[in-house]
């Protein structure tokens, strides 16, 4: 049987050679099918420009809305998106890797989300030198913006008045919170944290910070800080947590210890919104990531076509709360179908 086999096998090879001699269009026409990556045909279409989006992570709501945004306003330029992200939010190796190999494939633009703000300055500045405009989302880098380098950020002292308005009007005024997530690897979220204990410390001066941790890289670890909280003798008013993973690990541990009543979460970044519903979490403070995304798009466009004046965007972020998690707003900010152009 196996001679047959490859007998067949020689005879298909003939027609298919048969078939490139007679009708050698027919032949171009089926390797464009297969794809043009593997034959470029110069002259037969003009290849879009590649943009390199690289936010800390993938497959979370914060970032995939963010996808949602750039491919949108990538379609309006026709421009060819390229997305990839590290598997964890604290990679930051992979991160650097991932905008390294995507230069090296020929973009021509790069937007990125770092997972931390010092070790991604160098790359970055890297990339600069080398003629590739680059839009930075989410924080400051302290690499000065120009025509070809800009940022578009959350504005955080809003985030963090929100945060402590929401606090004074749960609480009326009186009472104990705990800070969860406090990090200075990222320059957004220590803006948070200053934003909101100021704002605390002017407008209800009956509300003390009794607790305070450093952000930590997993969801496991921030579960074991509260935990460690809700033991104490004494327990707090309100929880509030600065990260996605301080968020979540807080409602964990409240879950847990069925505390979700007795001790309020006020969460930041849209990871966790299903238990607004259920009143397990009071409210989450969150980032637009969609219009970010459409900013940062618009921005690199400015950058290709002769550079941006436009060096620092800043986009607002909204509280969502049992009441408005159903409005219009809030669904356009958590659209996640990012392959409908």
């Amino acid at each position: 049987m196996r001679p047959l086999i490859v007998g067949k096998r020689i005879k298909e090879q003939l027609v298919i050679r048969s078939i490139g001699k007679q009708w050698p269009c027919l032949w171009i026409a089926l390797l464009v099918l297969v794809g043009s990556s593997i034959l470029p045909l110069s002259g037969c279409h003009k290849q879009k420009p590649m943009v390199a989006v690289i936010p800390r992570t993938c497959g979370t709501v914060l970032w995939e809305a963010e996808h949602t945004g750039v491919e949108r306003e990538a379609w309006n330029q026709d421009v060819y998106v390229y997305w990839n992200a590290p598997m964890r939010e604290d990679d930051v190796s992979g991160q650097i890797d991932i905008l390294t190999r995507a230069v090296d494939r020929g973009a021509k633009g790069l937007i990125v989300s770092p997972v931390e703000a010092l070790p991604l300055r160098t790359p970055v500045y890297s990339i600069l030198k080398r003629g590739i405009p680059v839009v930075v989302i989410g924080t400051d880098l302290d690499l000065v913006g120009d025509k070809e380098l800009a940022y578009v950020l959350s504005d955080e002292n809003l985030g963090g008045q929100l945060a402590a308005r929401r606090v004074g009007s749960l609480l009326k005024g009186h009472g104990s919170v705990a800070i969860l997530g406090v990090s200075n690897q990222l320059t957004g979220t220590s803006q948070r944290a200053h934003s909101l204990e100021k704002t605390l410390a002017e407008e209800f001066s009956g509300i003390h910070v009794v607790f305070r941790s450093l952000a930590l890289p997993t969801v496991s670890q921030e579960q074991q800080v509260a935990e460690k909280l809700l033991t104490k003798d004494s327990p707090v008013d309100v929880i509030l947590a600065l990260t996605e993973n301080s968020t979540r690990g807080a409602y964990y541990a409240l879950t847990e210890f069925n505390e979700t009543q007795r001790t309020r979460l006020i969460g930041f970044d849209q990871d966790l919104l299903v238990p607004i519903h259920t009143g397990g979490i009071d409210s989450v403070i969150m980032q637009n990531t969609y219009q970010m995304g459409r900013e940062a798009m618009k921005l690199m466009e400015e950058e290709m076509h002769g550079g941006t004046r436009r060096t620092y965007v800043l986009v607002q972020p909204q509280l969502v709360t049992r009441e408005n998690i159903n409005s219009v707003q809030i669904r356009e900010m958590l659209d996640l179908s990012w392959f409908n152009k």
